[in-house]
């Protein structure tokens, strides 16, 4: 099954919305400038040009550059996101595994990819996450209530084998997240993530995961 990028995703979110044609143009363009040239960088008038709509138009909706960005956001956490990690479980949950090694490195590996092919966009997002505690909480909450049912089936058969520490599941995950995330979060920040080692990095990252999450016998 091929994962859909964010950009496609977020597209699809906008064609769902209630947005005009104008509207959803200006968010598109946004979040390309975004993208590539950073907030900061990007101007209002630049938007505008690239949309083929007046700067008027673009301030009588969206009212400031940070306004755009709130609407860039709010779909991106609200649609987007769970769309992907709902794209990735539906392929995950028919593979079958034959150890915790297995498991973590399909996965990880996955999610690295998908990181560099979209750490532009990503970007974005993780920039304001870092700097809003409450959106960190609330996008880890996301993360965490969507994949619990299709992996906590994964991770209790593990359990059930004995070869998986007997932990609540959200705990478990959150762990996984917290180490992935070390990796994946560093390198699209620094806008390197293409640079970013992922056989090594997937490779340790597993290992920890599986030392720290085995069983004492």
């Amino acid at each position: 099954m091929e994962i859909s990028n964010v950009e496609t995703l977020f597209d699809k979110t906008l064609q769902e919305s209630k947005l005009t044609a104008k509207q959803q143009s200006v968010l598109k363009v946004s979040l390309n400038l975004f993208a590539e040239k950073g907030f900061d960088g990007t101007s209002t008038s630049e938007i505008a040009k690239q949309a083929g709509v007046s700067e008027g138009t673009v301030f009588k909706q969206f009212k400031t550059k940070d306004g755009i960005l709130a609407a860039l956001l709010n779909p991106f956490l609200d649609q987007v996101v769970p769309m992907a990690a709902t794209e990735f479980l539906t392929e995950v949950k028919d593979l079958r595994f034959d150890d915790l090694t297995a498991f973590f490195n399909y996965v990880i590996k996955d999610r690295m990819t998908f990181a560099i092919a979209n750490q532009k966009q990503l970007k974005i997002l993780v920039q304001e996450i870092i700097r809003n505690s409450d959106m960190i909480q609330s996008f880890v909450d996301k993360i965490v209530s969507r994949i619990l049912n299709t992996f906590g089936k994964s991770l209790q058969t593990f359990k059930d084998r004995g070869i998986l520490v007997d932990w609540p599941t959200e705990r478990i995950i959150r762990y996984f997240l917290g180490v992935a995330g070390s990796y994946i979060v560093p390198a699209v920040l620094i806008g390197k993530a293409d640079q970013l080692d992922i056989e090594k990095s997937c490779s340790e990252a597993t290992e920890f995961l599986v030392r720290g999450l085995t069983p004492i016998k």
